[in-house]
């Protein structure tokens, strides 16, 4: 079908920037539009996925700087470097084209001439800005010097290419430098007369400190700190085991054609390959306001970067301004680039990010500008989805897909909290996205590289990420994924880490086990009032996470063979406890809220419970006063994100109040799910306002466009509907032992399953004879069942053979150990 939208005379303008001002959202609009069931993520069934390291060799150009000292202040930091390089050329090439990138500033000279004058956008959130300019006319045969003083940075990287100007993509064919930066060139902070010039004598200058490939080290693509970089001629700056793959757009919206048309708008989608997707850009040059405009919606959010195939023997430019809202996307980007050229015939790239919309504004070009594409270069981590969730309920089913999907996203360069912002490690966001990686994806290389750059090499002068709670959560993860993968060696290579860290961490305590912050860290518990800071509830709630970490650093000690430091860690944990116990309890009085509890906060009185400090008769009190409150639409004394959220539903199911918690995680997680989520989100309320829902998120002590809609915190009921539902929690190193615990709750059915070194563990349960669990246990793996039972009985039936085993939950459940392969159980 073609498609084709007319040019508008200036007297039909108005009309058509009233009907193109309509917004797609809006408090009565729909939700935006969800992939079909099992199809939300559009890589998880790629048989043979496309490495980058199959088809892109790092680039040689190195990150070089001045050797500086360790400790400078901010001016010192800013002052300007001085950099040289010399080089021969044979003969001067017809064209040769300078491109630099990582200070903000920089004054380019070639053979003691002046080139350009270079200077970014300090605020701009793209860095680093690449700069590139023709250097041709300066350029000589035989000996040439190449001056650079660069303002306002902590790395430089230079080439010469002999190539026309505006090659910013990903072209074929393409020369090789007449130069790059390595460390043979020098460098200086000293500004000394005549230093630019070609006959200077720089024979006193030292070698630059050269970094390494822009392209060698996972730590360049952390943290947005190369989203400029994709500006750069052949960069693709992603570690060599991610893959990709392209997709078209779901749908196009927002067509504003302004003063030209649109011709094959249907070719961007995949209803209508094969045909060049036109633009008319109209008459003359038309201002800003009136360029073509149009909005792609790839129906999900999607990591990775917007690519711009020209089909024109022009040049041209387009605008990209990415939003994983629509709204995001016109109003306020995160990121975007406001100018990309395109080469004729060539490819343009956007940066890296997490979208679902990219707006796209049609600049400059010929008058018919034809494309090959315009689409979406889908960047993730190749993992098979080998655990799974299923129930009679589609919308926990969604919620469960939806987790195990934002997880997936955040799985780049290592596990990210998610892949717009930060696109760095925390240690509290893999804490949960780590949890569904071992239970769904069961991977071994990108979680281990995460804890290991997370808690870095000895000696250890710092909190992970510099926050005390999170120096926590790396054991935490750490037993989970030990019990997952059961891999001894990587554990045991921690040790004295192990012991590095827990003595570290045990510093933050005086003599009588109150939390003092020896380091004076910055506290953080949560992005809620009165729980990020340094104040009484931040120092109650991290002294519990500490226990909960001391405990399972103890397990960990334990199987290494450690007995020693085993029970002295075990024992700092009781003597904690006790000091929480004495400072932090408060009885009830008068039916007053706060009492028979660890103070009013959901969020300590779940950790109170999680780290054992909260005792098994003090749960009625936590629950009546505090915990029962978690999804009351009218009791909200204080936010609550997604991620503690995740330990608030772990505390409620050791109390036994599963019930409550999964109707939680339908009213919560699944209130994502109503308003368009195809990702859980950094921050989220159901009674924050609906009309532009991601304006009014609030995180990081801030609201706005920028807080992330897809962040792996954020993903806790993937594996919780796991662990609580189909009751698969494995107790021992790599399920050498297993509790599996099935509880259906106010479900019909359910099944699903868990990927084990020794095979899959999958349950099926549904409710026949009370309820039925048939499970299929791998070889391998010592299997014990807690089964729900009627009072009075005294038997479940394995196999059709009546088993007594052993009462457990003061006589609800009876714990049997089932043989490994397929087996039955039901009440007798």
């Amino acid at each position: 079908m073609m498609r084709r939208f007319a040019w508008l005379s200036l007297s039909c303008l108005s009309a058509v920037l009233l009907l193109s001002a309509v917004s797609a959202t809006g408090q009565d609009a729909p939700a935006p539009t969800r992939p079909p069931d099992g199809q939300l993520d559009p890589t998880k069934n790629v048989q043979h996925p496309v490495l980058f390291s199959s088809f892109h060799q790092p680039l040689p150009e190195q990150y070089v700087w001045t050797h500086d000292p360790a400790h400078q202040s901010d001016a010192e930091q800013d002052a300007p470097r001085y950099f040289r390089a010399h080089f021969h050329l044979d003969s001067a090439p017809p064209v040769a084209i300078l491109y630099l990138a990582g200070p903000q500033a920089a004054d380019v000279f070639v053979n003691g001439s002046e080139a350009e004058r270079m200077a970014s956008d300090p605020l701009s959130r793209i860095g680093p800005k690449v700069f590139w300019v023709d250097v041709t006319r300066l350029l000589r045969t035989g000996d040439n010097v190449l001056a650079i003083e660069a303002d306002h940075g902590d790395r430089l990287v230079a080439k010469i290419l002999p190539a026309p100007p505006g090659m910013f993509g990903q072209p074929s064919g393409m020369a090789e430098p007449l130069l790059i930066t390595n460390a043979a060139w020098k460098g200086t902070r000293s500004n000394t007369d005549g230093w630019q010039g070609a006959s200077f004598d720089d024979s006193g200058w030292t070698a630059v400190d050269a970094m390494g490939g822009i392209e060698s080290n996972i730590d360049f693509f952390q943290w947005n700190q190369d989203a400029g970089m994709y500006m750069w001629p052949r960069y693709q700056g992603e570690s060599p085991f991610l893959a990709h793959t392209f997709l078209p757009a779901a749908k196009v919206t927002d067509v504003y054609a302004g003063l030209g048309s649109f011709e094959n708008v249907d070719a961007l989608t995949a209803g209508d390959a094969g045909q060049d997707f036109i633009v008319h850009q109209g008459p003359g040059h038309a201002p800003n306001e009136y360029v073509p405009t149009l909005t792609l919606d790839f129906g999900r959010e999607i990591a990775g970067r917007v690519q711009v195939e020209s089909d024109s023997d022009q040049p041209l430019t387009v605008s990209i301004a990415y939003g994983e809202s629509i709204d995001e996307a016109h109003d306020e980007p995160y990121l975007g680039v406001d100018v990309l050229h395109v080469t004729p015939h060539g490819t343009g790239v956007g940066p890296k990010s997490a979208f679902r919309y990219a707006q796209i504004r049609f600049l400059s070009g010929a008058p018919e500008v034809k494309f090959r594409a315009i689409r979406v270069e889908d960047i993730y981590y190749p993992v098979k989805y080998q655990g799974s969730f299923e129930s009679s309920d589609k919308l926990l089913n969604e919620i469960w897909e939806t987790g195990a999907y934002t997880t997936h996203l955040c799985m780049q360069n290592d596990i990210w909290d998610a892949p717009k912002r930060d696109r760095g490690r925390w240690m509290g966001d893999t804490d949960i996205s780590g949890r569904v990686t071992d239970a769904v994806f069961a991977d071994h290389f990108l979680l281990e590289d995460t804890l290991t750059r997370l808690i870095g090499s000895l000696p250890i002068r710092g909190a992970v990420n510099g926050i005390p709670g999170y120096s926590s959560y790396w054991f935490t993860e750490l037993a989970d994924f030990y019990k997952h993968e059961g891999d001894k060696g990587y554990i045991a290579s921690m040790h004295d880490r192990i012991q590095a860290l827990l003595k570290f961490m045990d510093l933050d305590f005086d003599a009588e086990g109150h939390f003092i912050s020896h380091t004076h860290t910055w506290l953080y518990v949560d992005w809620s009032p009165g729980l990020n800071g340094t104040n009484p509830e931040t120092k109650k709630a991290t002294t519990l996470e500490y226990v909960r970490a001391y405990r399972a650093a103890a397990w960990l000690l334990r199987e290494l063979g450690d007995t020693a430091n085993a029970e002295h860690w075990e024992q700092r944990a009781e003597a904690l406890t006790k000091t929480s116990q004495e400072q932090d309890w408060t009885e009830s009085k008068n039916g007053e809220a706060e009492g028979g509890s660890f103070g009013p906060r959901w969020q300590t009185n779940a950790m109170a419970v999680l780290s054992g400090v909260a005792r098994p008769e003090q749960y009625a009190g936590i629950w009546q006063n505090v915990l029962s409150h978690v999804g009351e639409a009218t009791y909200r004394p204080s936010v609550i994100s997604p991620y503690y959220g995740a330990y608030v539903l772990d505390a409620m199911a050791e109390m036994d109040h599963r019930q409550g918690a999964l109707d939680w995680i339908r009213e919560y997680w699944g209130g994502m799910i109503h308003e368009g989520a195809t990702s859980f989100w950094e921050a989220y309320d159901p009674s924050w306002p609906k009309d532009d829902p991601h304006v009014d998120l609030q995180a990081d002590d801030t609201a706005g466009y920028r807080i992330s809609l897809a962040h792996g915190w954020s993903s806790g009921p993937t594996y919780w509907l796991m662990e609580q539902v189909l009751g698969i929690e494995p107790t021992g190193p790599g399920f050498a032992t297993v509790t599996i615990r099935p509880d259906l709750l106010d479900l019909e059915w359910a099944k699903g399953g868990e990927p084990t070194p020794h095979g899959l563990l999958s349950v099926d349960l549904t409710k026949e004879h009370g309820m039925t669990a048939t499970l299929a246990v791998p070889e391998g793996v010592t299997a014990t069942v807690l089964f729900p039972v009627a009072p009075g009985a005294q038997q479940v039936l394995v196999n059709g053979k009546a088993e007594r085993g052993r009462f457990v939950e003061g006589g609800k459940r009876i714990a049997v150990e089932v043989p490994a392969g397929r087996s039955e159980v039901r009440e007798e």
